[in-house]
């Protein structure tokens, strides 16, 4: 699979994890948010295609998908079960966008990594990017790939 083949699995991928184990649903394409209070996580991939996908989403959409995943209330969350549900949400949608039909081999998922402002970012630019509007603000995958040789 080609970093290109990745664009039209962003959507669906976003879609199916959102309704299965979130409850909630995207509602249409977005703009990035570059608005300070965001999340960011970051998962390396390997296989016939390497790379990783980040996601950012804002702080208010984070703690309301946490609520609904762990089945508490938004106000009884704290940061780091915020934090730990978005670095889950992560690892699903890069998981289920490195296994679906098309793909050839396996796959090995590094663990999700919750990003500071001292992180290196992922050099160049995007394979694939999308951003999606979900309750209370926007959640933006980015995913850098290679083939690997």
């Amino acid at each position: 699979m080609h970093s290109h083949h990745f664009d039209h699995l962003l959507e669906p991928a976003v879609t199916a994890v959102l309704e299965t184990m979130f409850f909630s649903e995207p509602l249409g394409s977005s703009e990035p948010d570059s608005s300070a209070g965001k999340l960011e996580v970051r998962v390396p991939f390997s296989g016939e295609v390497s790379g990783v996908l980040e996601i950012r989403i804002s702080k208010a959409s984070a703690r309301s998908l946490a609520a609904s995943f762990l089945g508490e209330s938004e106000e009884s969350l704290t940061q780091s079960q915020t934090a730990q549900v978005v670095c889950e949400l992560a690892n699903m949608l890069c998981g289920w966008i490195v296994s679906k039909p098309g793909s050839q081999g396996s796959f090995d998922l590094g663990s999700p990594e919750l990003l500071s402002p001292e992180n290196d970012r992922p050099i160049g630019v995007p394979a694939s990017q999308q951003s999606f509007a979900v309750e209370n603000g926007t959640l933006t995958l980015s995913l850098y790939s290679s083939v690997a040789a």
